[in-house]
């Protein structure tokens, strides 16, 4: 057994797909669903700031120092 957090996101979306009822008929359609709604969602992802950098300019309490480090 693997670790979920190790998995290939190839496998999950396959297994999403599984685990939605998708037939066999319908699987690989609702696999290329999921796939781009995931690469959508990393697309968006990759054009928002990350507030982490943000705090990285101008620390003001301990815990953006905490980032720092």
């Amino acid at each position: 057994m693997t670790n979920p957090i190790g998995i290939n996101p190839a496998i999950m979306v396959t297994r999403i797909a599984q685990r939605e009822g998708a037939s066999l008929n319908t699987q690989l359609a609702k696999v290329a669903q999921l796939r781009a709604q995931m690469l959508a969602a990393q697309a968006e992802q990759a054009t928002k700031p990350n507030p982490a950098d943000q705090a990285l300019v101008h620390p003001a309490n301990g815990a953006e120092l905490d980032l720092l480090i």
